[in-house]
């Protein structure tokens, strides 16, 4: 297995012309993007699980991580890592300001587990066409 990749240019936008850092980076070429019907009928392959009750499970598994956020919990998957919730408002000089209404959330962080980032590590690139 390996990872397609291309270079990329990258401008900096934010630092004064004299601080700029521009230059080539690596920028991963997806392959194709996998849905839950087919995680579920990977997993189904070989096993005495099917595909549907595989697709159930995984789609009530994300149901639950879903609603342990909005609970505003982080929620741990032991060996694969750790979503959460960050927050945003408008900028305010005195935090008396902000009202509970004016919070959003900004994104949805995912921190992966040592273990995950190691097998990560053994990941090869090839360079991509394009």
């Amino acid at each position: 297995m390996s990872i397609n990749y291309k270079m990329i240019f990258r401008g900096d936008y934010l630092n004064p012309n004299d601080k700029k850092k521009t230059g080539f980076y690596p920028q991963v070429v997806r392959k194709r993007t996998v849905s839950i019907k087919d995680l579920a009928e990977k997993m189904s392959q070989g096993k005495k699980i099917g595909a549907i009750e595989a697709e159930v499970n995984i789609k009530a598994l994300l149901a639950c991580i879903e609603s342990e956020l909005l609970e505003g919990n982080h929620v741990c998957l032991n060996d694969f890592g750790t979503f959460s919730l960050t927050a945003e408002c408008r900028e305010v000089s005195n935090p008396d300001e902000v009202r509970a209404e004016s919070i959003s959330v900004k994104r949805i962080v995912f921190t992966p587990s040592k273990g995950l980032k190691q097998n990560m590590r053994m990941a090869r690139f090839v360079r991509g066409k394009g």
